[in-house]
């Protein structure tokens, strides 16, 4: 993925896009609200192609989507899980994911020996998780996501579905969809400066991006409302405006 893409995130079109994106999915869940965010800044691409993405090439997109809009610099909250301390971070999002050097397509499937097992498999995408999110398991995520993703299975040249495996074989599938797309579950190590404890924290890209659009969104609204307000132009003509002027605009109202 070239940085001109990236680079071309600008101007009253995609501000247009991402608040129609803000509106539509203020009530969805992450997994709508990482396919959405990514269609209403490349929608050339298609939303199916999106969902179709594994997790971790869907979330690369966002982070470099994240770096476009609001910036290289990630700040992360966490607490320290030994002794309660409140550690506040910040670190590149190049740093926890380089950028793509091309638009993602969706992966071919993977083969796994694992002793006399041979498995086919494909590694999980957002359209898994939304299916398996409503499968009849038992509860069981694995399970779902094993059933939809294991295309086939082998022991000794006999076949098997994916219910049929053996715990020890099912986490090796694990491991290896991880192996293989190790965004999908970025983990950050952090060291807790007052007691020393060292662990590894989460890094939710949907959560954060979401949240940085929210805050993006409201501010937007309320420049708007305030120009709208005093010179009694269109939401449109202000969100034509470049930032530039819209603050210089605000400045003169409050000089």
């Amino acid at each position: 993925m070239s940085t001109g893409i990236a680079s071309g995130l600008a101007g009253p079109a995609i501000a247009e896009a991402l608040l129609h994106a803000w509106e539509t999915l203020r009530q969805a869940g992450p997994i709508e609200r990482a396919i959405g965010l990514l269609d209403a800044v490349w929608p050339e691409h298609g939303r199916d192609r999106w969902r179709a993405l594994s997790i971790g090439d869907r979330d690369a997109c966002l982070f470099l989507l994240q770096a476009s809009l609001f910036g290289e610099e990630l700040k992360t909250v966490a607490t320290c899980p030994a002794c309660g301390e409140r550690l506040e971070s910040s670190f590149a999002a190049g740093a926890a994911c380089p950028s793509p050097t091309h638009w993602p397509q969706p992966r071919e499937p993977q083969q796994l020996d694992h002793g006399p097992w041979r498995i086919r498999y494909r590694l999980p995408s957002s359209d898994d998780l939304m299916s398996s999110s409503g499968d009849d398991d038992g509860g069981d995520p694995v399970a779902s996501l094993l059933r939809r993703c294991v295309l086939a299975a082998e022991r000794d040249g006999r076949a098997h579905n994916a219910a049929q495996l053996p715990d020890e074989v099912r986490r090796r599938i694990g491991d290896a969809m991880s192996e293989h797309d190790p965004v999908a579950d970025l983990r950050v190590g952090v060291t807790c400066p007052a007691c020393g404890h060292a662990w590894s924290a989460a890094l939710d890209i949907v959560a954060y991006v979401w949240e940085e659009l929210d805050d993006w969104a409201q501010d937007l609204l309320a420049e708007v409302h305030v120009l709208a307000r005093h010179y009694a132009w269109s939401e449109r003509d202000i969100l034509a405006l470049s930032p530039v002027r819209r603050r210089f605009y605000l400045d003169l109202l409050q000089a």
